[in-house]
């Protein structure tokens, strides 16, 4: 037809890169779409668990902020588990049955959670801190997310009574704190000479007290945590011992004595004693038969001082381990 002209169609392969540009522009807004989501979901969740920890922070504290401190998995909370004796040691210690109203137990999973709410006043559910299962297989006081956990509650102005629920509180541990001491703990102390010793083990027991010094302490510790997922530096005694960093901001460490803060594997003195703790033993049931062995001499004990007949007590009359050490 008399001037009309034809129109060339583009190439195929023009059409295919330009739909391809396209699928990759509307994957790239999807995506950070979702990313933004996500993070915004991630804040928002993190956000509302630190409302909460501070609500049960403060339903638990003490007059000066001090509050108790344990964790707990579905392991050590159930019927008959650790968890009950620990509780039980607080009821008929000396001093020890009104700190019940200051302890805060912290939960790893729902199930510790749940049977810590029939049993107990404050409980929290650990959600979003990272549960990360170190191969060393004792329970050492300070596991990765126990750190991240610890400086969040320093940071919100709280003083830590920090106990593993394998320690019996015979009587009130805090008594024995020193003044102006920002980190107090128990500790397995070895004499090398008249002044000096090794520091090992976790005694199950610290006290930290809350400032800009023990906050930049926890922080550093969570920089390690990083560095040395699996390390020693899983042991506060340990990392007290040997951290260059506590001389360096100048913090003030103390370590109470064995005789007052006792392990289950050696005779402890019940005129003297404070805590006991389960830490030469791995196996769960071991560690209750003899906790519980623990708790019935300790009520013999009472007795005893009920009838002015304390003097009748000895040593050798300790009668744990039996398990632990089987």
């Amino acid at each position: 037809m008399k001037g009309s002209r034809r129109v060339s169609k583009p190439p195929p392969y023009c059409l295919i890169v330009t739909l391809m540009i396209f699928f990759v522009f509307v994957c790239l807004i999807l995506h950070h779409l979702s990313y933004k989501s996500n993070t915004e979901s991630l804040v928002h969740s993190h956000d509302f668990e630190r409302k909460t920890l501070l609500q049960a922070l403060r339903k638990a504290s003490m007059a000066d902020r001090t509050v108790i401190l344990t964790v707990v998995n579905g392991n050590w909370a159930k019927p008959a588990s650790i968890l009950e004796l620990f509780l039980e040691g607080f009821r008929i210690g000396e001093g020890t049955k009104r700190l019940l109203n200051h302890l805060l137990v912290i939960a790893e999973d729902s199930q510790a959670f749940q049977y810590c709410n029939s049993k107990h006043l404050h409980c929290f559910l650990l959600k979003n801190y990272p549960k990360i299962q170190s191969r060393t297989p004792r329970n050492l006081m300070l596991s990765p997310s126990r750190v991240i956990l610890l400086t969040e509650i320093v940071e919100l102005g709280y003083h830590v009574a920090f106990t593993n629920a394998d320690v019996m509180w015979l009587r009130n541990p805090l008594s024995k704190l020193v003044p102006d001491v920002e980190l107090s703990i128990a500790c397995e102390l070895y004499l090398m000479d008249a002044e000096t010793y090794i520091i090992s083990g976790d005694g199950g027991f610290f006290h930290l007290k809350t400032n800009e010094r023990t906050y930049q302490f926890m922080k550093n510790l969570n920089l390690k945590r990083v560095l040395y997922p699996d390390s020693e530096h899983q042991s506060l005694c340990k990392v007290s011992g040997n951290d260059g960093f506590i001389d360096l901001i100048g913090m003030e460490v103390s370590y109470f004595s064995e005789v007052n803060f006792g392990r289950l594997c050696l005779p402890c003195d019940l005129n003297q004693i404070y805590t006991v703790q389960a830490n030469c033993c791995e196996d769960i049931d071991s560690k209750i038969h003899d906790l519980k062995l623990v708790l019935d001499d300790w009520r013999k004990f009472k007795e005893l001082s009920a009838n002015n007949a304390r003097s009748k007590w000895s040593p050798l009359l300790w009668r744990a381990p039996q398990k632990c050490i089987a």
